[in-house]
């Protein structure tokens, strides 16, 4: 996985090589590039490292859950303006400019033109070929070993992974009869993967025949997993991935799945995270970002707000809710109204279905787009929610779910978002049982969050502001 994710990085790299030299040899002509790459290394380095690492901060260098065209523009856009930031940052600080406006101009429009054709014409292709093919060995053959199976496999998932054999315990007796996804013996095929056994001093030798890049524990007991411990160590330690059934999930889900927590778990993770650090950066992005677009959506939210008047006359432009928030303190949401006046007058609090007959026409506009929850951002500014983070729940639903969904709980912790993991990676929903898949999401961005999550949730959110397209999993 990593040595795929390496060429991504090399492909990047070779753009920027080409395009700087296409840069300076259409400025000054073929006699100048080595004098002026030399003589502005400092300037290139700056350029080089800006355009990385503004690609890994968006995603682009780990494990690919989704690929569109509208992505990858929005990306290369993120990255040609962090660059030119931190160049203009640079220049202001040394009194100097690092590299000539001219010939930066001309190798970033070289190194787009180039790293956009490449990725849009070769990537997809380029990572389901057999040579960039994550090959895996899956450990166990029930019903764990089958569901980590579906989600490894799936098809969104760039590099493409591939389970290419089942490995079971040595069992002399074997397997009795049993419900359909019981572990299945030795000799037979498995969703069209032959099933192998192995002892665990043979598990290395069977990873490195079949060339695996990744081995995956699926099996049903710690007991049996425990046995294989020594050798897993032993691969990992000698350059194959070796994932535990919630890492797997983790990594190639985008989520936390319920079934495989424990408390412990949770607080285990909780301890191992850098949160505070993250919590003061995010806090100052947030107040800066919502401040920012504030003023740039004015008028857009003044349009709006004429348009729910004349559509409306009797009624508030905005509409504001008790939720709850960070560690269940309540706080008072303030939208744009979506629904009639009187919509929980005879149900009380209550999810909004997709097709809410309570919605007027403009509102199922706005909520198509969520422009609904631009007033949402004086929230944020007064540090009641983040731009990103779980959606916060009414109390009374919060409450009833902390009862029906375990770890619910878990998501008052952090502070609610604008938006959030959960959103951009599931459809809408309003049962217990979308609750508790969209917890799932919502704890893997808590366990996992940092300002290169958050900017990849944001450039998705724009997707859907953009073009009003939804998660559809």
């Amino acid at each position: 996985m990593h040595a795929q994710m390496s060429s991504v990085i090399l492909m990047d790299l070779l753009s920027l090589v080409a395009g700087s030299a296409g840069g300076i040899l259409l400025r000054f002509g073929p006699a100048e590039v080595a004098r002026y790459v030399f003589g502005h290394l400092e300037g290139w380095l700056l350029l080089f490292g800006s355009v990385l690492l503004a690609n890994y901060l968006a995603g682009n260098y780990r494990l690919q859950h989704t690929f569109s065209r509208f992505n990858l523009a929005v990306t290369w856009l993120f990255s040609i303006l962090f660059a030119v930031l931190i160049l203009s940052i640079t220049s202001y600080a040394w009194f100097a400019h690092v590299l000539g406006r001219g010939v930066l101009i001309l190798s970033l429009a070289f190194y787009s033109a180039l790293a956009l054709l490449l990725k849009m014409a070769l990537y997809r292709a380029l990572f389901r070929q057999l040579r960039f093919e994550c090959r895996t060995l899956m450990l166990g053959t029930g019903r764990l070993a089958r569901e980590l199976r579906r989600m490894i496999e799936n098809e969104s998932i760039l590099p493409v992974h591939k389970v290419v054999a089942w490995v079971n315990p040595v069992s002399p007796a074997g397997p009795g009869p049993g419900p359909a996804d019981a572990p299945v013996p030795a000799g037979r095929l498995l969703e069209g993967r032959p099933v192998l056994e192995a002892e665990p001093g043979e598990l290395e030798a069977v990873a490195r025949g079949l060339g695996a890049d990744v081995v995956v524990l699926g099996f049903e007991n710690d007991e049996e997993a425990g046995a294989y411990y020594a050798p897993l160590k032993r691969l990992r330690f000698a350059g194959i991935e070796v994932l535990p059934p919630l890492s797997a999930a983790e990594i190639y889900s985008g989520r936390l799945p319920l079934a495989l927590l424990s408390e412990e778990y949770m607080m285990r993770a909780s301890m191992e995270s850098g949160l505070p650090a993250v919590r003061r950066l995010k806090r100052l992005f947030d107040a800066v970002a919502a401040a920012v677009a504030l003023v740039l959506v004015a008028p857009a939210a003044a349009l709006i707000a004429a348009l729910i008047k004349l559509s409306a006359p009797g009624s508030s432009v905005l509409h504001t809710q008790t939720r709850a928030g960070q560690f269940g303190r309540p706080f008072r949401m303030v939208k744009f109204r979506t629904m009639r006046p009187d919509a929980e007058a005879q149900t009380g609090p209550v999810w909004a279905a997709a097709d809410d007959p309570r919605v007027v026409r403009l509102g199922r506009v706005l909520r198509r787009f969520r422009l609904d929850e631009i007033p949402q951002l004086l929230n944020v500014i007064r540090s009641d929610m983040s731009l990103v983070g779980p959606r916060p729940e009414r109390p009374e639903i919060a409450a009833r779910l902390e009862e029906k969904v375990p770890f619910f709980g878990e998501r008052q912790n952090a502070k609610p978002g604008l938006t959030g993991w959960a959103q951009v990676r599931h459809p809408y929903g309003d049962s217990a049982e979308d609750a508790a898949r969209k917890l799932e999401y919502d704890l893997y961005y808590i366990k996992n969050q940092s300002l290169a999550l958050d900017l990849q949730i944001i450039l998705s959110t724009l997707r859907i502001v953009l073009f009003g397209k939804e998660r559809s999993l």
